[in-house]
């Protein structure tokens, strides 16, 4: 059975999105284990130089608990919005954790099918171009395409199915 993690940098429109993503793998695709986390609900304190030797239980339990849903998984997608023309602090916050502070980090990323989605104010494009980058850099191969919506662009949901589909494939 193929695990899929789905990672939503909030609790809201993406939240969303990664909810209706479900549906359609589950619906439509067999074979497949889908869960989903909201970065929210895992209190994390702002990396910086001076607290990069994390003592504090809570946060370092919550850092591992990301890091083995993303080693446990074949594929996962990132659902975020653009934040001043790049990646939420959120979303970079956790990746900078998880590989700063695990000893299996790569496992987290190297090889893995990733797949980067959005619900933006806008066109969401500088988001997924940045994250694309970072994520390329620890190792995971991302789709070519992606999801994006907003205010003006619903979810397409034929459109929606056949990325899904190719993700799966390579998963």
């Amino acid at each position: 059975m193929k695990k899929i993690l789905l990672i939503s940098a909030t609790s809201k429109t993406n939240y969303d999105l990664s909810k209706e993503l479900k549906k359609l793998l589950v619906n439509d695709f067999s074979g497949i284990d889908v869960k989903i986390i909201s970065l929210e609900d895992y209190e994390l304190p702002l990396y910086t130089a001076k607290n990069s030797t994390l003592n504090d239980k809570k946060s370092l339990n919550n850092i591992r608990t990301i890091t083995d849903y993303l080693v446990e998984s074949d594929g996962v997608i990132f659902a975020g919005p653009e934040y001043n023309g790049s990646i939420p602090p959120i979303l970079v916050n956790t990746i900078t954790w998880i590989s700063t502070t695990t000893e299996y980090w790569r496992d987290a990323f190297l090889n893995k099918i990733g797949l980067i989605v959005t619900s933006s104010g806008g066109g969401g494009n500088k988001f997924l171009l940045t994250l694309k980058i970072q994520l390329e850099h620890l190792g995971m191969v991302v789709m070519p395409r992606n999801i994006t919506i907003n205010n003006s662009s619903p979810l397409k949901k034929d459109s929606a199915k056949k990325i899904l589909k190719q993700f799966v494939n390579l998963a």
